[in-house]
């Protein structure tokens, strides 16, 4: 059973993608197209309809993507469940390493991690190197978040998803979901192919259900530790796994 529940109001799903390989290098590979999804993305995509049904527990009325190949790839699965068009858009796309692009070095993978924190302290003036300030790239996201809301606000039971990615999944979470604490958002990155849940509105602000599958409270956040990137994230919950 998942935990949504009837009379909420609106209910937003976001979705991290699929696994590619420059998830695995730790790239920062954020311009189009991007790398298409790798053999465990694709079978991620796939395991996410049963994921959605357990999670959500009830059909969106909207799905939506960024334009980035491996986010269409992992809307796929979804639309042929729903029967629904996935409305891809600009908007959604991940946050831009401008003069970082693909770079896997410590020093730059750190910047773009620290940037992004940064932002989410409220620090919006700041510039990734070559790319958007963090007000332009809320701005932006915001858009897109109203278009695919737009016309459902007054619906209770309405279920809106996108497909995005990991590092605005971390700044627009920390800049407009209520419950999703900076220490939470720098330590537990959303893994791959995960479920980030809010109920709100645009007008009304969001609250937090969950955060990458799991009970917001039942995340093992420790006050002021060291962030971590996504990269460094997947490789300690696999020794975890794999020990």
């Amino acid at each position: 059973m998942g935990w949504a529940q009837k009379g909420t109001t609106l209910r937003l799903v976001l979705i991290r993608h699929g696994q590619t390989d420059s998830n695995l290098s730790g790239a920062l590979d954020t311009a189009w197209p991007g790398r298409s999804l790798n053999a465990t993305g694709r079978e991620q995509a796939a395991a996410l309809v049963e994921k959605y049904h357990q999670l959500v527990g009830v059909a969106p009325q909207r799905l939506a993507s960024s334009f980035i190949l491996r986010a269409r790839q992992t809307a796929e699965p979804l639309a042929q469940e729903f029967s629904l068009p996935v409305q891809v858009d600009p908007d959604f796309r991940e946050v831009r390493a401008g003069l970082l692009e693909m770079s896997t070095t410590q020093q730059d993978t750190r910047e773009y991690l620290y940037t992004a924190i940064d932002w989410g302290t409220g620090n919006l003036d700041r510039r990734m190197p070559g790319a958007e300030t963090g007000a332009q790239t809320l701005a932006r996201f915001d858009r897109g978040i109203a278009r695919l809301c737009a016309g459902l606000e007054d619906d209770p039971q309405a279920t809106v998803v996108v497909i995005i990615h990991g590092a605005i999944m971390r700044v627009w979470g920390a800049n407009r979901i209520e419950g999703l604490t900076l220490d939470l958002l720098s330590q537990f990155p959303c893994l791959n192919c995960s479920l980030t849940m809010a109920t709100g509105s645009p007008t009304a602000g969001w609250k937090a259900e969950l955060w990458s599958d799991r009970k917001v409270e039942d995340w093992p956040v420790v006050p002021g530790a060291q962030p971590r990137t996504s990269k460094e994230a997947r490789e300690q919950l696999e020794a975890v796994l794999f020990s």
